[in-house]
């Protein structure tokens, strides 16, 4: 992947994924203009009132911005749309509901905010999909804005989604996500974001934080691909309890890498068909074409893909997620299995014994860094807590890509 940089008047950010052979284009606001904008409304000052002036200050034509009532909501929806070139249409939401807890309504602000901030960023992009960006009023657990939003959907315009990305509790500490079980696609498009940007990879949300993502939920229920962005904060664990309490504490850090990931991830979703994954975008070398030696993805690049399937599949089944860990052995190991072209499992099970420790491991090799089903059941054992993974690539001297030798270890 490749990562240029461009300045006129403010920063202009072109990424290049592995998969795609275009570049991506869009505004990059600094953190200071950033900081101005997620300071909070005044406590008397209604958030939608409030929400319109940051799309002003964000140079949104106001023709751009209509509001919407919602059923048994004194607040309406405020809708911004940034028209593309189809009829195809990609939903960005949060909820305009206040919490009456200071740092939680920082927080929530912050979500809210981020809407008009990606507005101004691709306001200017040409895209294939309208943008359509929405603040859902009322009580997310009983009268969600989003469900009522969507039950006024005709079938063919559920159809003409390519996604639904709802914003919520962003800012607190590392990206996370939260999906449909088994339909990792969207997932993956912001792990391919992370890897362009080089920022950590998104994790999955906590269980218990997913109860408020109900936008998600609603278009998901619709039959439309969704996917929930939070964020992973520091928690206070209770007494006598298994449970947490999350800090509402606001990272401007964290919300930047958020909003970064965002834009590409978005622009990503708009090149692409709806469904579609970062694997099945990448087109094979044709006989006709040049040969090429270099990597799709890097080394660290491959072991920080598994690491996440590992973890997503450990999530899906309830088992708590490895930490990531280093045994500097590994990388030499399989380099020295792809000079012999024989990858097994046994030196590296050896490599357990040796320093007494127990585990499982995986080997692969292949032309994308991908687990079988069967290595990642075996990879779910509860008792492991660290995850060490190394990757070999080999370039090919034919008219194709690499291909990644890969060990991953599960262990105590």
């Amino acid at each position: 992947m490749q990562f240029q940089c461009a300045v006129v008047g403010v920063a202009l950010v072109c990424v290049c994924a592995g998969q795609s052979p275009k570049s991506i284009t869009y505004l990059r606001l600094s953190q200071p203009i950033m900081e101005q904008r997620l300071q909070p409304p005044a406590p008397s000052e209604d958030w939608s009132a409030a929400l319109r002036k940051q799309y002003v200050k964000a140079g949104i034509p106001a023709y751009q911005i209509v509001e919407q009532g919602v059923p048994e909501s004194s607040q309406k929806m405020v809708i911004c749309t940034i028209a593309g070139r189809s009829d195809s249409v990609i939903i960005v939401s949060a909820s305009l509901t206040r919490p009456k807890d200071d740092d939680a309504a920082t927080v929530a602000w912050a979500s809210l905010a981020m809407l008009p901030l990606l507005a101004e960023s691709l306001n200017a992009v040409s895209t294939d999909s309208s943008i359509v960006f929405i603040a859902f009023p009322g009580d997310k657990h009983h009268h969600p804005g989003s469900a009522s939003y969507v039950q006024q959907l005709s079938q063919m315009q559920h159809k003409k989604i390519k996604a639904a990305v709802e914003i919520s509790g962003i800012g607190r500490g590392r990206t996370t996500y939260d999906i449909k079980r088994g339909d990792r696609s969207l997932s993956d498009w912001l792990a391919t974001g992370a890897l362009a940007l080089r920022l950590p990879s998104p994790l999955p949300a906590y269980e218990a934080d997913a109860v408020d993502f109900t936008d998600a939920k609603a278009f998901r229920a619709a039959d439309v691909p969704a996917i929930t962005v939070s964020s992973l904060p520091q928690r206070i664990p209770h007494s006598f309890s298994a449970g947490y309490t999350p800090i509402n504490k606001l990272s401007l850090n964290d919300y930047y890498n958020t909003y970064q990931l965002l834009c590409v991830s978005l622009l990503d979703l708009d090149r692409v068909a709806r469904g579609a994954s970062p694997k099945s975008t990448i087109t094979p070398v044709g006989p006709e074409k040049a040969p090429h030696s270099d990597p799709v993805f890097t080394q660290d690049q491959a072991d920080r893909m598994i690491f996440g399937q590992v973890n997503d599949a450990r999530t899906d089944n309830s088992v708590a997620t490895l930490r990531w860990a280093t045994m500097p052995e590994l990388q030499g190991m399989v380099c020295d299995m792809v000079r012999t072209e024989h990858l097994a499992t046994g030196p590296f099970e050896s490599l357990l014994k040796l320093k007494r420790i127990s585990g499982v491991v995986a080997v692969f090799s292949g032309d994308y860094p991908s687990l079988t089903l069967a290595q990642l059941q075996g990879l779910k054992v509860g008792r492991f807590h660290k995850l060490s993974v190394a990757t070999c690539v080999v370039p090919s001297a034919h008219s194709k890509g690499p291909t990644y030798w890969i060990a991953a270890m599960a262990y105590e």
